[in-house]
């Protein structure tokens, strides 16, 4: 029983042996802390990576114009779409644009992007989350359930922020739980007691431990108690003044894939066109922001209800249609450069050092400018240079690294595509 445990840990020794090693290197070499690119192409939420907020320019006005309206009326569903066939259709930045666009709405509740949408009206009180399609069971209750656990989790801070101020207004734990409670059962459809109960009496350490109750809440009770729980979610945030919840959807393409058996795609987005349009307590009070590419366009497209929800197909100049395209070479070097900076012991130096512009530029021809797989291989090139002692990473670097991955048969079939 012991020796795999000796095992694993002597492995878990080595690797952290190698990084300190690798660490080393970037400050003699480059004088880096660290390795500042990501070593994946897809964004995941808290990997703490920089943001660069003019990959696109003018993103914020579009999104907040697409996703929270522009005559005070959000659209009850929106898409950020990428460009490209399966795989080229990712690594656009269309995850790490979500990640920001709901830490900018939440931020000061919607106040900014609803700025940046020209609202004249009043600003609306928004609260965004994000989920995505969990490749273990993917279903819509299940998405609804992980979106409910990251209100309860990830933006329990807002929340809390909203219930308190409700309550220094002279609203008691008793009468939110009482005024909720009636309308969710005016609706005369299902809801969640416990979890009502946690969010009006508890606090967010209570809700994440009641949601993370792995005998209540199996993932058999997940794909089956989805709605009603998100449903209670949506009845407590309206009661205590939120207008609107935002909720991004990450990997569509992964449901809408020909794998996906087809009764979940039959039965899925019509529950949703319900949720958004019917739904007496969601209606009129979310939008679910989707991503979307057109393989998975084209499978979704038969089991979309356009009558209820608007058209699937990508249209930039749809109002509720964010597009993410190819990055322009000069706007991937300013990227690298604010990467770079962010690890640079002695400050930034606005320098693409140690890559040199031609390095750059050929990385960026090759990953077809998609900025997530473009600075993957900047991690990986960067951490072979160590290895290397190399103090400059010039064009004939990239293209020999290419050479060694891939071997001259793969650069032909490489250069093909």
């Amino acid at each position: 029983m012991r020796e795999p445990i000796y095992g694993f840990s002597t492995a878990v020794g080595e690797m952290a042996k190698s990084m300190a090693r690798l660490s080393k290197l970037y400050m003699n070499l480059w004088g880096l802390s660290n390795n500042p690119f990501p070593d994946h192409a897809i964004a995941a939420s808290g990997d703490g990576q920089p943001f660069y907020a003019n990959l696109y320019p003018g993103i914020a006005a579009k999104m907040s114009r697409a996703f929270v309206g522009t005559n005070g009326k959000a659209p009850d569903v929106g898409f950020l779409w990428s460009v490209g066939e399966g795989e080229q259709a990712r690594g656009y930045g269309k995850t790490r644009h979500q990640l920001w666009f709901v830490d900018r709405v939440n931020r000061d509740l919607g106040r900014t992007v609803g700025k940046l949408a020209a609202h004249h009206s009043k600003s609306k009180v928004l609260l965004a989350t994000h989920a995505g399609f969990n490749a273990v069971e993917a279903s819509l209750s299940n998405l609804l359930f992980d979106v409910v656990r990251d209100v309860a989790g990830a933006r329990h801070e807002m929340v809390c922020k909203l219930r308190d101020e409700v309550m220094q207004d002279g609203l008691t734990a008793p009468r939110l739980w009482s005024s909720t409670q009636q309308q969710l059962l005016q609706s005369k459809e299902t809801w969640s007691p416990g979890l009502l109960h946690a969010l009006c009496y508890e606090q967010p350490e209570d809700w994440v431990e009641f949601l993370g109750n792995a005998q209540v809440f199996s993932l058999w009770h997940r794909v089956r108690v989805g709605r009603e729980l998100f449903r209670s979610c949506v009845a407590f945030l309206r009661q205590i003044g939120m207008d609107r919840l935002l909720v991004f959807v990450d990997q569509v393409e992964d449901f809408a894939n020909f794998v996906t058996p087809y009764y979940k795609l039959r039965r899925d987005f019509p529950r949703l066109a319900y949720l958004c349009t019917q739904d007496e307590i969601v209606n009129n009070h979310v939008t679910f922001i989707l991503t979307m590419h057109p393989r998975a366009a084209r499978v979704l497209y038969r089991y979309w209800p356009d009558v209820a929800l608007g058209p699937i197909g990508i249209d930039e100049k749809a109002e509720n249609t964010v597009c993410l395209g190819p990055m322009n070479k000069a706007r991937f070097a300013e990227m690298v450069m604010t990467y770079l900076d962010s690890a640079r012991l002695k400050g930034p130096t606005n320098t693409l050092s140690p890559f040199t512009e031609a390095a750059i530029d050929l990385v960026h021809k090759e990953e077809q400018g998609r900025a997530g797989y473009c600075l993957q291989r900047l991690h990986y090139l960067l951490d072979h240079a160590a290895t290397e002692g190399i103090h400059v990473i010039d064009r004939q670097f990239v293209a020999d690294w290419r050479l060694d991955q891939h071997g001259a048969d793969g650069m032909r079939d490489y250069a093909k595509t």
